[in-house]
């Protein structure tokens, strides 16, 4: 017998070093690769968290201002400051009673007139002006001067405020100041503590000066995130919160990862965090809103798994090709084969996983879309429901006054028909569609105009032509959808004195046959027109392309959603309609082809 040959011993061993060498670099390169990549899926993901935090506290701040003037207009109040009361402030403040801390009228002198301060679902009456209202550094300027507004954050302890000001005047002309103190803390927990849920992270709000003004956890708020913190926990590095601090108060909006630590833990444990910021002017106070999540937890502790997994798969590869050499050429075949497969099986696992990842991201966004097209929803019915439940007493109570009667009706119809418009709007996030049939362009048409007359003001001025009676096959309530927003939307292009006329005609020979050629189903059929124009400004070319949008809206954030237009184009592509849009500076005109 020969003797052995270590040969392809040292052949096989050098070939396990560099093949060993080579996997851990790809498995290097390939964990980073992803980790960006997750990084700025994480970064995104936290900026449409971001956005849609901003969009609820300033829709909610503008409902506070709205509850308050309201109440300083009502008929109770202005007739006699002796009219405020418990019932008045349920009446009245409806979105702000769940935050409210305490509602004072004062005179310009800061005495107290009447107030209320909330004690858990309940309202009771205050006895002294609350010292720490006036703590508002705007608080001299709010009792003086008149208008609603909004001073700065202030705080009270582990408790942080925002008071809203408003003048009043009663009929006798004595004048005194409405002041709503809003409780941030019962804010954060009514509207942001839901949205906590809908991602591995938190929301926090902190005012000019760096103070937490609102945080999940109550401990931080009126802390500033290095200074006080420091002084608790002086052992602590602060380098990447320093860093923090001078970029977001260098910069109007942006993203960005750094070390922070869990604060409500007894011993504080370092992590990577990531935040998107973006500051807000709101009255007199300058907030910046800030959506921050621990990266390992939100996704980096799963790609390290992986890739970890990943790169012990190739070092078991490398250990079983080595014993392969040692042992017998057909156990190193073998075994490298069922390596090959289990590499193949865990390369189409990631790709699936990413797959999913992306997916998941993009349900998330729509998911986002349905939340806030719920919100508006709700708010709307919230407006409406009372409203209707009122009108249905007046009516009721008032049966022997047959003209009263008749103009309770139409009121009653009209809100009735807005909450039904409101409601429609759900029907974009559904698979399933409402009833067709075979019904009258023109009557369709009428009702919605007949109702639109009642909810414009007499400043402008509504009218149609309907020269056609030609019937088509679609849903009612779709083309109403389409009048009301695009009505809505030609009001408000007028700055509420105007002309808004609409036209109901038949397309002309040249015009059907334009229509006709656009898809073999249109070859047969005829087109009804209908025409919506306003004599505003027009719309300006470089934002005409953008107008059908989602949330893309020229109005300030207390004016428009940016849904309208966007409703109107999910509408006539789900009905394969067309809809064309002329405008200059004398004008803009909608149309719209129905096919029948």
């Amino acid at each position: 017998m020969r003797k052995p040959s270590n040969k392809w011993i040292y052949v096989g061993f050098i070939s396990v070093l560099i093949i060993t060498a080579v996997g851990l670099t790809l498995s290097i390169f390939t964990y980073s690769s992803v980790q960006r990549h997750s990084m700025k899926l994480a970064e995104e993901h936290l900026t449409t968290i971001n956005n849609d935090a901003i969009k609820i506290l300033t829709l909610q701040i503008e409902n506070y201002r709205e509850d308050l003037e309201n109440l300083s207009r009502s008929e109770e109040l202005t007739a006699s400051f002796e009219n405020l009361n418990d019932e008045l402030l349920d009446k009245e403040l409806s979105h702000a009673l769940s935050s409210m801390a305490t509602l004072s009228l004062v005179t310009d002198n800061g005495l107290l007139i009447k107030g209320w301060q909330k004690k858990g679902q309940q309202l009771e009456a205050l006895e002294t002006f609350p010292r720490y209202v006036m703590t508002d550094p705007d608080y001299p300027t709010g009792v003086k001067t008149s208008g609603q507004e909004n001073g700065q954050v202030f705080y009270d302890y582990t408790s942080s405020y925002l008071n809203f000001y408003q003048k009043v005047t009663d009929s006798s002309q004595n004048q005194a100041i409405l002041i709503l103190t809003i409780d941030l803390e019962k804010f954060y927990q009514e509207n942001f503590d839901p949205l906590q849920n809908d991602f591995q992270g938190y929301t926090m709000i902190k005012d000019q000066d760096m103070k937490v003004a609102m945080h999940p956890s109550t401990e931080q708020v009126g802390l500033t995130i290095v200074e006080d913190r420091q002084q608790e926990f002086p052992d602590l590095d602060y380098t990447d919160l320093k860093r923090l601090e001078t970029e977001q108060l260098a910069n109007q909006k942006g993203t960005l990862s750094y070390y922070s630590y869990w604060w409500t833990e007894e011993n504080p444990t370092r992590v990577l965090k990531i935040a998107a910021y973006q500051w807000i002017t709101i009255g007199a106070t300058r907030l910046v809103v800030a959506s921050n999540s621990d990266f390992n937890e939100w996704n980096g502790l799963v790609i390290e798994g992986s890739m970890m997994s990943l790169g012990l798969l190739i070092i078991l590869f490398v250990v079983l090709v080595l014993l392969g050499f040692i042992y017998i050429n057909n156990t190193r075949k073998n075994r490298n084969y069922q390596e090959n497969l289990r590499l193949k099986e865990r390369q189409r696992s990631l790709e699936e996983k990413h797959a999913m990842e992306k997916s998941i991201f993009q349900e998330s966004k729509l998911e986002t879309i349905g939340l806030l097209t719920t919100t508006i929803v709700h708010d709307m019915n919230n407006f409406l429901t009372p409203m209707i439940g009122n009108l249905q007493l007046l009516i009721e109570e008032h049966q022997d006054d047959e003209l009263l009667v008749d103009d309770l009706k139409e009121v009653y119809q009209a809100a009735e028909k807005g909450q039904q418009l409101s409601s429609n709007v759900l029907r974009f996030s559904k698979v399933n569609q409402g009833q067709k049939k075979n019904q009258q362009i023109d009557e369709v048409v009428k009702e919605a105009l007949d109702t639109l007359k009642l909810l414009i003001p007499k400043t402008a001025t509504l009218t149609y032509e309907l020269n056609t009676n030609q019937s088509a096959y679609f849903e009612k309530d779709d083309l109403q959808v389409i009048l009301y927003n695009l009505i809505t939307n030609a009001y408000q292009a007028i700055d509420q004195t105007g002309a808004i006329s609409v036209k109901l005609s038949l397309a002309d020979a040249a015009q059907n046959a334009a229509y006709q050629k656009t898809g073999h189903v249109f070859e047969k059929k005829s087109f009804a027109l209908l025409e919506i124009t306003d004599d505003g400004p027009g719309i300006p070319k470089d934002i005409e392309e953008h107008i059908f949008t989602p949330f893309f809206t020229t109005k300030s954030t207390d004016g428009g959603t940016g849904l309208g237009l966007f409703t109107v184009s999910s509408i006539v592509k789900k009905n394969d309609w067309f809809l064309n849009v002329e405008s200059s500076p004398a004008g803009t005109t909608f149309i719209l082809a129905i096919p029948f």
